[in-house]
C-alpha cells in the first residue's frame, strides 16, 4: 500500500475519521488530523473532506434478532462478521455471505476481528455472555455498540461495566436498550430498529465520505491507478470522493458505473501503460459532452498511480 493509504488506514482505525485535502487543480493531496498535517502533498487545497470507513457489523448471536439484522445488512451491502457458540445456528444457511466464528464465548472474545471500523450489537442467549461480549467491544476501538435488553439489564450491566474501571464517557454511549424507540415487537422489526439507529450513528454528517475497507485492503499489495471523483455537478450517478482502484488483474469499487466509468477506466489502464502518475478530467454528462450521455451535470476526476 502506498505511504499515503497506509496511513489513512491507521488513522481511521485509531481515531474513527480523517481529512482529506486537496487540490483540484493540480491533484496534490494530504491528510490531517485535528487540523493538523500527517502526510502528502504541499498544496493550495480548494477542497476539504472528513473520511470515514464503511461500517463492518460485528454481531454476537445467531439468534432470530442476529438472522434479521444480517439480513437488512445484506440489502446494503455491509460486511458483516458473527460470533456464537451454537452451531445448529450460525450455518452456511442462514448466514451464507458473513464471516462466521463458531465456538465458546470465552474463545471467540480472545481473538481479534479485522474491522476498522466495528460496529458491534450483541445479543447472546445469555446476560453473563452480553456482559463478557460488552466488555470486550468496550475494550476495542468501535464506531457503535449496541445491547439488547430491558431498561433495568442495561442500567445493571453499564454500572457494573463502570465498576469495573471503564470511562464513564464510554459507558454512556453504549446503546441499550438497543435500536431506535419505534414500538418493535418482532425480532424483523427489532432489526429495522437497530439499523436505523445504525444509520443514524454513521450517517451522523452527510457531508463525510465513507471508504469501503475492501477497498484500502485492495491497496496493500498491488499497484494501481486510484480513479476519485473530486468535482460534481448536477445529475451524476455518484458523488464527490466516490472512489475506485484500478490495477493489471482487476477493478476494485465504482465510481457510479456507465460510460463514465468505462472511460475512466479505459484511462486509468492507459496510464498505467504509459507510465502517467497523475491526471485530472472532466466528463461532461450532458449533450454534446465526451461521454454520450444526456443526464446533465459534470465530474471532475482525479487519477493518481499508487504502490
Amino acid at each position: 500500500m502506498s505511504e499515503f493509504y497506509r496511513t489513512m488506514r491507521k488513522l481511521l482505525a485509531e481515531h474513527g475519521s480523517v481529512e482529506r485535502r486537496t487540490d483540484t487543480e493540480t491533484g496534490k493531496e494530504a491528510l490531517f488530523l485535528d487540523g493538523r498535517f500527517i502526510i502528502g502533498d504541499d498544496g493550495d487545497y480548494s477542497q476539504t473532506e472528513r473520511i470515514k470507513a464503511e461500517p463492518v457489523l460485528i454481531l454476537f448471536g445467531a439468534g432470530h434478532v442476529g438472522k434479521a439484522l444480517y439480513d437488512l445488512a445484506m440489502l446494503q451491502g455491509i460486511r458483516t462478521i458473527v460470533l456464537d457458540d451454537r452451531e445448529e445456528l450460525l450455518t452456511e444457511q442462514r448466514f451464507p455471505q458473513a464471516e462466521r466464528h463458531i465456538g465458546p464465548f470465552s474463545k471467540l472474545l480472545s481473538r481479534e476481528y479485522d474491522a476498522i471500523s466495528p460496529y458491534y450489537a450483541i445479543f447472546t442467549h445469555g446476560h453473563s455472555y452480553d456482559k463478557d461480549c460488552l466488555r470486550y467491544a468496550l475494550s476495542h476501538k468501535s464506531a457503535y455498540i449496541g445491547m439488547i435488553g430491558s431498561k433495568k439489564k442495561a442500567s445493571v450491566q453499564l454500572e457494573a461495566m463502570i465498576q469495573e474501571g471503564f470511562p464513564e464517557d464510554d459507558v454512556s454511549k453504549v446503546h441499550s436498550p438497543i435500536g431506535l424507540s419505534i414500538n418493535a415487537v418482532t425480532p424483523e422489526e427489532i432489526a429495522v430498529a437497530i439499523m436505523a439507529e445504525i444509520i443514524t450513528t454513521f450517517r451522523d454528517d452527510r457531508n463525510t465520505i465513507s471508504i469501503d475497507g475492501a477497498l484500502l485492503d485492495a491497496l496493500a499489495d498491488k499497484k494501481g491507478m486510484t480513479v476519485r471523483i473530486i468535482e460534481k455537478e448536477g445529475s451524476a450517478p455518484r458523488g464527490k470522493g466516490t472512489m475506485m482502484f484500478v490495477t493489471e488483474d482487476g477493478v476494485y469499487s465504482t465510481i457510479g458505473g456507465g460510460a463514465v466509468e468505462r472511460l475512466a477506466i479505459r484511462h486509468a489502464e492507459e496510464m498505467l501503460r504509459e507510465g502517467i502518475d497523475t491526471d485530472i478530467v472532466d466528463y461532461g454528462l450532458e449533450s454534446g459532452g465526451n461521454t454520450g450521455m444526456i443526464c446533465g451535470g459534470n465530474l471532475r476526476v482525479l487519477f493518481r498511480a499508487r504502490g
